[in-house]
Protein backbone atom coordinates (compact mmCIF):
# COMPACT_ATOMS: atom_id res chain seq x y z
CA UNK A 1 0.00 0.00 0.00
CA UNK A 2 1.33 3.63 -1.00
CA UNK A 3 2.61 5.91 1.69
CA UNK A 4 0.20 9.11 2.18
CA UNK A 5 1.98 12.55 2.36
CA UNK A 6 -0.45 15.51 3.00
CA UNK A 7 0.27 18.97 2.39
CA UNK A 8 -1.98 21.81 3.94
CA UNK A 9 -1.74 25.59 3.66
CA UNK A 10 -0.61 28.03 6.31
CA UNK A 11 -0.02 31.96 5.53
CA UNK A 12 1.35 32.33 9.01
CA UNK A 13 2.43 31.08 12.45
CA UNK A 14 -0.87 32.56 13.69
CA UNK A 15 -1.67 29.95 16.47
CA UNK A 16 -5.17 28.98 14.66
CA UNK A 17 -4.26 28.52 11.34
CA UNK A 18 -1.26 26.76 11.92
CA UNK A 19 -3.28 24.60 14.70
CA UNK A 20 -6.14 23.76 11.91
CA UNK A 21 -3.02 22.94 8.88
CA UNK A 22 -1.03 20.89 11.47
CA UNK A 23 -4.35 18.69 12.59
CA UNK A 24 -4.45 17.81 8.53
CA UNK A 25 -1.36 16.15 7.88
CA UNK A 26 -1.04 14.57 11.65
CA UNK A 27 -4.99 13.00 11.20
CA UNK A 28 -3.81 10.28 8.44
CA UNK A 29 -0.12 9.67 10.67
CA UNK A 30 -2.36 9.57 13.68
CA UNK A 31 -4.65 6.66 11.96
CA UNK A 32 -1.28 4.96 10.97
CA UNK A 33 0.09 4.76 14.06
CA UNK A 34 -2.83 3.24 15.83
CA UNK A 35 -3.56 5.84 18.23
CA UNK A 36 -1.24 7.32 20.89
CA UNK A 37 -3.67 7.25 23.66
CA UNK A 38 -2.05 6.63 26.64
CA UNK A 39 1.70 6.29 25.44
CA UNK A 40 4.50 8.45 25.08
CA UNK A 41 6.09 10.83 22.47
CA UNK A 42 9.37 11.92 21.34
CA UNK A 43 9.31 15.39 19.15
CA UNK A 44 12.29 15.57 17.78
CA UNK A 45 12.51 19.27 15.77
CA UNK A 46 15.08 20.64 14.33
CA UNK A 47 16.82 23.58 16.91
CA UNK A 48 20.26 24.81 14.97
CA UNK A 49 20.19 28.08 16.81
CA UNK A 50 17.90 30.74 17.66
CA UNK A 51 19.22 34.80 16.73
CA UNK A 52 16.19 36.58 16.27
CA UNK A 53 12.07 36.07 16.41
CA UNK A 54 10.87 34.18 13.40
CA UNK A 55 14.60 32.88 12.59
CA UNK A 56 14.09 30.35 9.82
CA UNK A 57 17.17 28.38 11.29
CA UNK A 58 14.74 26.39 13.42
CA UNK A 59 11.53 24.88 13.61
CA UNK A 60 9.47 27.69 14.55
CA UNK A 61 8.17 27.73 18.33
CA UNK A 62 4.37 27.87 17.63
CA UNK A 63 5.28 24.63 15.54
CA UNK A 64 6.63 22.49 18.51
CA UNK A 65 3.71 23.65 20.90
CA UNK A 66 1.09 22.94 18.65
CA UNK A 67 2.72 19.44 17.45
CA UNK A 68 3.05 18.38 21.03
CA UNK A 69 -0.58 19.84 21.90
CA UNK A 70 -2.16 17.70 19.03
CA UNK A 71 -0.41 14.34 20.68
CA UNK A 72 -1.86 15.65 24.43
CA UNK A 73 -5.07 16.05 22.56
CA UNK A 74 -4.56 12.87 20.87
CA UNK A 75 -4.28 11.07 24.37
CA UNK A 76 -0.41 10.69 24.77
CA UNK A 77 0.29 9.92 28.33
CA UNK A 78 3.78 11.64 27.74
CA UNK A 79 4.86 14.43 25.53
CA UNK A 80 8.96 15.28 25.61
CA UNK A 81 10.97 17.61 23.19
CA UNK A 82 14.86 16.47 22.86
CA UNK A 83 17.50 17.42 20.58
CA UNK A 84 21.05 18.09 20.32
CA UNK A 85 22.17 21.66 19.08
CA UNK A 86 25.61 21.76 18.22
CA UNK A 87 26.69 24.62 20.09
CA UNK A 88 24.18 25.63 22.79
CA UNK A 89 21.30 23.30 25.00
CA UNK A 90 17.84 22.35 23.54
CA UNK A 91 16.94 24.29 26.88
CA UNK A 92 18.83 27.25 26.01
CA UNK A 93 17.45 27.79 22.69
CA UNK A 94 13.86 26.41 23.50
CA UNK A 95 14.20 29.35 26.78
CA UNK A 96 15.24 31.63 23.68
CA UNK A 97 12.49 30.86 21.64
CA UNK A 98 10.01 31.96 24.66
CA UNK A 99 8.15 29.03 25.09
CA UNK A 100 9.98 27.01 27.91
CA UNK A 101 6.51 28.34 30.35
CA UNK A 102 4.14 27.10 27.49
CA UNK A 103 5.39 23.41 27.47
CA UNK A 104 5.41 23.30 31.31
CA UNK A 105 2.32 24.81 31.92
CA UNK A 106 1.19 21.71 28.77
CA UNK A 107 3.55 19.42 31.00
CA UNK A 108 6.16 18.54 28.27
CA UNK A 109 9.37 18.04 29.55
CA UNK A 110 12.36 19.49 27.14
CA UNK A 111 15.95 18.25 27.62
CA UNK A 112 19.05 17.61 24.96
CA UNK A 113 20.23 13.92 24.20
CA UNK A 114 22.64 12.83 26.39
CA UNK A 115 22.80 8.87 26.31
CA UNK A 116 24.30 7.49 23.35
CA UNK A 117 25.07 4.41 22.81
CA UNK A 118 26.79 1.96 19.86
CA UNK A 119 24.12 0.47 18.08
CA UNK A 120 24.18 -2.09 15.25
CA UNK A 121 22.79 -1.11 12.58
CA UNK A 122 20.16 -3.02 9.59
CA UNK A 123 22.22 -5.55 7.43
CA UNK A 124 21.39 -4.11 4.38
CA UNK A 125 22.86 -0.76 5.57
CA UNK A 126 25.70 1.17 4.05
CA UNK A 127 27.85 1.24 8.21
CA UNK A 128 27.31 -1.20 10.44
CA UNK A 129 27.62 0.75 13.53
CA UNK A 130 27.11 3.96 14.75
CA UNK A 131 26.38 6.02 18.42
CA UNK A 132 22.43 7.35 18.53
CA UNK A 133 20.76 8.79 21.63
CA UNK A 134 19.47 5.82 23.71
CA UNK A 135 17.11 7.99 24.49
CA UNK A 136 14.20 7.42 21.76
CA UNK A 137 13.85 3.48 23.19
CA UNK A 138 12.29 5.37 26.57
CA UNK A 139 9.23 6.20 24.13
CA UNK A 140 6.74 4.53 21.91
CA UNK A 141 7.00 6.79 19.32
CA UNK A 142 9.27 9.23 17.68
CA UNK A 143 7.58 12.44 16.41
CA UNK A 144 10.25 13.92 13.62
CA UNK A 145 9.93 17.78 13.17
CA UNK A 146 12.11 18.80 10.07
CA UNK A 147 12.55 22.51 8.72
CA UNK A 148 12.46 23.27 5.20
CA UNK A 149 16.05 24.96 4.29
CA UNK A 150 18.29 24.87 1.65
CA UNK A 151 21.50 23.22 3.25
CA UNK A 152 25.42 23.65 1.75
CA UNK A 153 26.24 20.06 1.84
CA UNK A 154 23.41 18.17 0.98
CA UNK A 155 21.32 20.93 -1.10
CA UNK A 156 17.80 20.80 1.26
CA UNK A 157 17.73 19.88 4.79
CA UNK A 158 14.17 17.78 5.15
CA UNK A 159 12.95 15.24 7.19
CA UNK A 160 15.69 12.64 7.12
CA UNK A 161 18.52 15.38 7.27
CA UNK A 162 17.04 15.66 10.25
CA UNK A 163 17.85 12.60 11.62
CA UNK A 164 21.22 13.44 12.01
CA UNK A 165 20.83 15.37 15.29
CA UNK A 166 20.28 11.81 16.69
CA UNK A 167 24.05 11.49 16.68
CA UNK A 168 26.19 13.28 19.41
CA UNK A 169 28.38 16.57 18.66
CA UNK A 170 31.53 14.79 18.35
CA UNK A 171 30.45 12.09 16.59
CA UNK A 172 29.31 14.21 13.77
CA UNK A 173 32.48 15.97 13.80
CA UNK A 174 34.19 12.26 12.90
CA UNK A 175 31.16 11.29 10.60
CA UNK A 176 32.10 14.10 8.41
CA UNK A 177 35.60 13.17 7.92
CA UNK A 178 34.90 9.48 7.28
CA UNK A 179 33.02 10.57 4.22
CA UNK A 180 35.28 13.36 3.66
CA UNK A 181 33.99 14.56 -0.15
CA UNK A 182 32.38 11.66 -0.73
CA UNK A 183 28.12 13.34 -0.13
CA UNK A 184 26.61 10.57 -1.09
CA UNK A 185 28.26 8.39 1.15
CA UNK A 186 26.58 11.09 3.57
CA UNK A 187 23.47 10.69 2.38
CA UNK A 188 23.77 6.61 2.82
CA UNK A 189 24.73 7.01 6.75
CA UNK A 190 21.78 9.23 6.99
CA UNK A 191 19.59 6.86 5.18
CA UNK A 192 20.75 3.81 7.90
CA UNK A 193 20.14 5.91 10.41
CA UNK A 194 16.50 6.84 8.79
CA UNK A 195 16.18 2.75 8.48
CA UNK A 196 17.28 2.12 12.36
CA UNK A 197 15.35 4.79 13.72
CA UNK A 198 12.03 5.47 11.82
CA UNK A 199 10.23 8.08 13.08
CA UNK A 200 6.27 7.30 13.09
CA UNK A 201 5.60 11.00 12.58
CA UNK A 202 7.26 13.21 10.58
CA UNK A 203 6.40 17.02 9.76
CA UNK A 204 7.79 19.54 7.71
CA UNK A 205 8.25 23.04 8.65
CA UNK A 206 7.72 25.22 5.14
CA UNK A 207 5.57 27.78 6.44
CA UNK A 208 8.62 30.35 6.37
CA UNK A 209 11.80 28.03 4.95
CA UNK A 210 14.66 29.06 4.16
CA UNK A 211 16.82 29.63 0.81
CA UNK A 212 19.95 30.64 -0.17
CA UNK A 213 23.42 30.29 2.45
CA UNK A 214 21.49 27.72 4.52
CA UNK A 215 21.31 25.96 6.69
CA UNK A 216 22.56 28.56 9.18
CA UNK A 217 22.82 32.24 7.27
CA UNK A 218 20.19 31.84 4.83
CA UNK A 219 17.38 33.98 3.71
CA UNK A 220 13.46 33.58 5.43
CA UNK A 221 11.12 33.04 2.48
CA UNK A 222 7.34 32.29 2.34
CA UNK A 223 5.96 29.25 1.44
CA UNK A 224 3.27 28.75 3.29
CA UNK A 225 2.49 25.26 4.17
CA UNK A 226 3.15 22.24 6.23
CA UNK A 227 3.63 18.59 5.25
CA UNK A 228 3.51 15.23 6.84
CA UNK A 229 3.84 11.58 6.57
CA UNK A 230 4.40 8.59 8.51
CA UNK A 231 7.73 7.78 6.19
CA UNK A 232 10.67 10.56 6.47
CA UNK A 233 12.14 9.37 3.18
CA UNK A 234 8.81 9.31 1.25
CA UNK A 235 7.64 12.85 2.78
CA UNK A 236 11.37 13.96 1.47
CA UNK A 237 10.35 12.62 -2.13
CA UNK A 238 7.15 14.43 -2.19
CA UNK A 239 8.23 17.81 -0.97
CA UNK A 240 12.37 18.56 -2.59
CA UNK A 241 10.58 18.36 -6.33
CA UNK A 242 8.16 21.31 -5.33
CA UNK A 243 10.86 23.16 -3.56
CA UNK A 244 13.03 23.18 -6.99
CA UNK A 245 15.07 20.24 -6.11
CA UNK A 246 14.69 16.82 -9.09
CA UNK A 247 18.20 15.27 -7.04
CA UNK A 248 17.86 15.29 -3.68
CA UNK A 249 20.89 13.09 -2.61
CA UNK A 250 19.07 11.16 0.23
CA UNK A 251 15.85 10.35 -1.95
CA UNK A 252 18.24 9.49 -5.01
CA UNK A 253 20.51 6.98 -2.86
CA UNK A 254 17.10 5.90 -1.12
CA UNK A 255 15.55 4.87 -4.61
CA UNK A 256 18.82 3.35 -5.46
CA UNK A 257 18.73 1.15 -2.52
CA UNK A 258 15.61 0.02 -2.64
CA UNK A 259 14.08 2.65 0.41
CA UNK A 260 11.56 4.13 -1.29
CA UNK A 261 8.14 3.21 -1.17
CA UNK A 262 5.65 4.32 -3.01
CA UNK A 263 3.46 7.46 -2.04
CA UNK A 264 0.49 9.55 -3.10
CA UNK A 265 -0.13 13.36 -1.74
CA UNK A 266 -2.94 14.53 -0.79
CA UNK A 267 -4.31 17.41 0.26
CA UNK A 268 -2.83 21.98 -0.91
CA UNK A 269 -0.31 21.06 -2.54
CA UNK A 270 1.63 23.85 -2.88
CA UNK A 271 2.95 25.95 -5.78
CA UNK A 272 6.09 27.25 -4.97
CA UNK A 273 8.63 29.05 -7.12
CA UNK A 274 12.70 27.38 -6.73
CA UNK A 275 14.65 27.76 -3.49
CA UNK A 276 17.53 29.91 -4.09
CA UNK A 277 20.30 27.15 -3.58
CA UNK A 278 23.61 27.86 -2.31
CA UNK A 279 26.68 27.43 -4.44
CA UNK A 280 28.49 24.81 -2.87
CA UNK A 281 29.00 20.82 -3.77
CA UNK A 282 26.31 19.03 -5.51
CA UNK A 283 26.51 15.60 -7.15
CA UNK A 284 28.82 16.86 -9.98
CA UNK A 285 31.39 17.23 -6.35
CA UNK A 286 32.12 14.16 -7.03
CA UNK A 287 33.24 14.54 -10.49
CA UNK A 288 37.28 13.06 -10.46
CA UNK A 289 36.43 9.82 -8.28
CA UNK A 290 37.99 7.18 -11.21
CA UNK A 291 40.94 9.38 -11.82
CA UNK A 292 44.54 8.68 -10.08
CA UNK A 293 44.22 9.84 -6.57
CA UNK A 294 46.27 12.74 -6.70
CA UNK A 295 45.18 13.89 -10.08
CA UNK A 296 41.40 13.68 -8.48
CA UNK A 297 42.97 15.77 -5.55
CA UNK A 298 44.50 18.17 -7.23
CA UNK A 299 41.07 18.93 -9.78
CA UNK A 300 38.57 18.73 -6.61
CA UNK A 301 40.85 21.57 -5.23
CA UNK A 302 40.58 23.44 -8.20
CA UNK A 303 37.63 22.79 -9.07
CA UNK A 304 35.15 22.51 -6.09
CA UNK A 305 33.23 24.62 -4.26
CA UNK A 306 35.60 26.69 -1.54
CA UNK A 307 34.84 28.45 1.67
CA UNK A 308 35.16 32.34 1.45
CA UNK A 309 34.57 35.26 4.55
CA UNK A 310 33.23 38.50 4.26
CA UNK A 311 35.45 40.10 6.69
CA UNK A 312 32.78 42.94 7.71
CA UNK A 313 30.69 40.14 8.79
CA UNK A 314 33.45 38.17 10.65
CA UNK A 315 33.76 38.72 14.51
CA UNK A 316 36.51 36.49 14.76
CA UNK A 317 34.32 34.42 17.36
CA UNK A 318 36.48 31.44 16.30
CA UNK A 319 33.02 29.06 16.15
CA UNK A 320 34.11 27.98 12.45
CA UNK A 321 37.18 26.75 13.57
CA UNK A 322 35.92 25.12 16.49
CA UNK A 323 33.23 23.30 14.12
CA UNK A 324 35.91 22.52 11.61
CA UNK A 325 36.06 18.21 11.23
CA UNK A 326 39.77 18.52 9.59
CA UNK A 327 40.90 21.42 11.63
CA UNK A 328 41.76 22.46 8.26
CA UNK A 329 40.42 26.29 9.14
CA UNK A 330 42.78 27.93 11.99
CA UNK A 331 42.23 31.68 13.16
CA UNK A 332 44.71 34.01 12.12
CA UNK A 333 45.01 37.63 13.64
CA UNK A 334 41.62 37.25 14.60
CA UNK A 335 39.92 35.61 11.38
CA UNK A 336 39.92 32.35 9.62
CA UNK A 337 42.17 31.64 7.42
CA UNK A 338 41.00 28.53 4.67
CA UNK A 339 43.65 25.77 4.16
CA UNK A 340 41.86 24.37 1.08
CA UNK A 341 43.65 21.10 0.50
CA UNK A 342 42.77 19.70 3.48
CA UNK A 343 38.79 21.25 3.01
CA UNK A 344 36.36 18.60 3.38
CA UNK A 345 33.77 20.21 2.23
CA UNK A 346 31.11 19.86 4.78
CA UNK A 347 30.33 23.27 5.47
CA UNK A 348 30.42 23.29 8.97
CA UNK A 349 32.04 26.20 9.07
CA UNK A 350 29.70 28.43 6.82
CA UNK A 351 26.58 26.05 8.44
CA UNK A 352 27.48 27.23 12.18
CA UNK A 353 29.28 30.60 11.67
CA UNK A 354 26.70 33.18 13.74
CA UNK A 355 27.35 35.92 11.62
CA UNK A 356 26.41 34.23 7.97
CA UNK A 357 30.18 35.64 7.20
CA UNK A 358 31.21 32.21 5.24
CA UNK A 359 30.11 31.13 1.81
CA UNK A 360 30.74 28.49 -0.23
CA UNK A 361 31.48 29.87 -3.95
CA UNK A 362 32.16 27.60 -6.96
CA UNK A 363 34.06 28.92 -9.80
CA UNK A 364 32.25 29.42 -13.47
CA UNK A 365 33.84 26.32 -15.06
CA UNK A 366 32.07 24.40 -12.01
CA UNK A 367 28.63 26.20 -12.50
CA UNK A 368 28.89 25.86 -16.41
CA UNK A 369 29.47 22.06 -15.68
CA UNK A 370 26.27 22.05 -13.20
CA UNK A 371 24.23 23.97 -15.45
CA UNK A 372 24.86 21.52 -18.12
CA UNK A 373 24.46 18.20 -15.46
CA UNK A 374 20.36 19.92 -15.13
CA UNK A 375 19.60 20.71 -18.67
CA UNK A 376 20.04 17.05 -19.61
CA UNK A 377 18.75 16.13 -16.59
CA UNK A 378 16.05 17.52 -17.51
CA UNK A 379 15.94 16.27 -20.90
CA UNK A 380 16.50 12.69 -20.52
CA UNK A 381 14.27 12.25 -17.55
Amino acid sequence: MAVTVTFARAESYERGELRAALRKVFAPQLEKSGGVSGRSVLIKPNLLAWKRENDPTCVDPAFIVETARLFLEAGAARVAVMENPAVRSAQAIIADMGIAGELEQMGVTFANFADYRDCRLAEKAVFKNAEIAAERFGFDFVANLAKVKTHGMMTLTLAVKNLFGFISGGERLAWHLKVRRDFSLFADFLLDLYVEIRPQFNFLDGVVAMEGNGPGSGTPVECHFVAGSSDALALDAAAAPLLGVNDLLTVVRGRERGLLQDFVCTGDIPQIPPLLRPDPPSPLSQWGLDLPPGLRELMRNRLLARPELDETKCVGCGLCAKMCPPRSLKIVDGKPKFELTGCIRCCCCQEHCPKGAIRFRTNRFLRALETLRVFFGKILR
